[in-house]
């Protein structure tokens, strides 16, 4: 059911309905359609099954091969989930809660099948650190983990499992498939005891740990032998590409080398886009250190921007919270201490200067998003760190703090004097909250297409090589396994 609800939103309509009855068009199972259902909601009930365990022999089944089956699962759920929604905060809190309702869904908005997401993360976190905390953690090279994860989510495009024998054809052993299956995946037994053993009475059910981001792949067995089935494949992507990070976070040399490698493909997007005209560098020496990471500089019109960028990733504790600042404030410190670098930086460099500046802290993942009820307090600890460090007021500019993606998307669209106005505007209550690209769409400001980044020039410059070597080999084996299957 799961698979084929994804095939069909991807538009895989005859691979869908080989597996389901489902009604209507791939258009009309995607976001606004009539026949959508929110994929967080699937895997949500697919996590929800595997908490109760196995069905007993004599129960009563629901058809899943049938629409009017999936309707009513979803419906029932839909109703469960809505009666706990509040139940760890009052309906006056909904504000706060907000970012807890849209993480879940942001991964889906944005695809995860795309070159964006496979050679960002690629590049960050698959760097010669990245590999060695992989290699010493699980015991298996890190090329060969994503070759067969990638494998397998080619695989599944037209089956929700593959068995051993597909991946063969592309030198992948037994016992490498096997070891990818410890690391991201499980037996049906497994699963069932993940779900049992990772469950909280205290967090609402929508905001459980999800299974198929964490353990995308489900061992099942028949006469014929083990098959890996793949509920969600854009989950399955998603774990071998952002998931990267759960693997080597723990090794504190790859961390380092991945926040460097994230400063650098930041700068790389920004000199893409930024044209020849105006002037893009990596942080510089001040009195007090090392800079903020990237400066940009419009001498056509006086202004900058100062960006600070942030690698690190949104805890579980921060993604169930329904006060995510009010009950995780030190999870933060990592935001605030990036206003405050800009603010810094400013002070070193241009208090004197004609140069009018902006500042965005760049994050990974984004926040601060929908956090209007506590964006005001991020900065109001700034302002307490900024005054021990004897910052004047003055030279505390106004900053944006802004997820990567949408950064991205501003640079492609807009003009940079827009760009630079909606990060001045940013700095407002009134947009406190929002995406950068909301925005500008609020001042209905035309959009004026650049030509995309290309992901595959990080094999070019001084950067981490190892990430750009892989997105090069993804895409030799996408046609190894085109050749593959258009053998069978």
């Amino acid at each position: 059911m799961s698979w084929a609800i994804e095939a069909m939103r991807d538009g895989r309509e005859e691979a869908a309905r080989r597996r389901l009855e489902i009604p209507g068009s791939s258009g009309d199972h995607q976001i606004g359609g009539k026949y959508f259902v929110p994929p967080w909601s699937i895997d949500a009930i697919l996590r929800e099954k595997l908490s109760l365990g196995p069905a007993e022999k004599n129960a009563k089944r629901l058809n899943l091969k049938s629409w009017n089956g999936v309707a009513k699962l979803v419906n029932v759920y839909t109703a469960l989930a809505n009666a706990e929604s509040v139940m760890d905060y009052s309906p006056s809190d909904v504000l706060a809660a907000m970012p807890r309702l849209f993480w879940p869904q942001y991964d889906w908005q944005l695809g995860t099948s795309n070159m964006f997401r496979i050679g960002r993360a690629w590049h960050v976190y698959a760097t010669h650190e990245g590999k060695a905390a992989f290699s010493a953690k699980y015991g298996i090279d890190l090329e060969i983990f994503l070759k067969v994860g990638f494998g397998i989510y080619a695989g599944s495009t037209e089956h929700p499992a593959i068995r051993s024998g597909y991946l063969a054809a592309l030198g992948v052993t037994n016992t490498q498939l096997h070891q990818v299956r410890q690391i991201i995946g499980d037996t049906l037994k497994g699963h069932y005891e993940w779900a049992r053993s990772t469950g909280n009475p205290d967090v609402p059910r929508d905001f459980l740990r999800s299974v198929t981001k964490e353990r995308p792949i489900f061992e099942v067995s028949d006469t014929n032998g083990p098959a890996y089935c793949v509920p969600s494949r854009s989950n399955l992507m998603l774990r071998i590409t952002d998931g990267l990070y759960y693997d080597i976070v723990s090794d504190s040399n790859a961390r380092r080398r991945s926040g460097e490698a994230f400063e650098y493909l930041c700068l790389k997007i920004i000199r893409h886009y930024a044209g020849a005209t105006r002037s893009v560098e990596p942080e510089r020496k001040t009195t007090y250190g090392m800079s903020a990471d990237i400066l940009v500089e419009d001498n056509s019109t006086s202004t900058g921007l100062i960006i600070e960028c942030k690698i690190r990733r949104l805890p579980q504790r921060v993604l169930t919270s329904p006060d995510p600042f009010e009950d995780c404030a030190d999870a933060f410190d990592d935001v605030i201490k990036g206003i405050v670098q800009i603010w810094r930086t400013y002070h070193e460099f241009y208090s004197v200067s004609p140069m009018n500046m902006a500042g965005v802290v760049l994050q990974y993942d984004p926040w601060t998003i929908l956090g209007n009820a506590f964006v005001s307090k991020l900065f109001k600890s700034a302002h307490e760190k900024a005054n021990e460090l004897d910052i004047p007021a003055s030279d505390r500019i106004p900053v944006a703090l802004v997820g990567y993606s949408d950064f991205e998307r501003l640079l492609r669209d807009y003009e940079y004097a827009d760009i630079f106005e909606a990060v001045c505007d940013w700095d407002t209550e009134n947009f406190h909250g929002w995406e950068l690209v909301g925005v500008l769409r609020n001042k209905k400001l035309e959009k004026k297409p650049k030509p995309a980044f290309d992901y595959g020039k990080l094999v070019t410059g001084s950067g981490p090589l190892v990430g750009a070597t892989l997105i090069t080999r993804a895409c030799e084996l996408v046609e190894r396994l085109f050749r593959v299957q258009s053998a069978i």
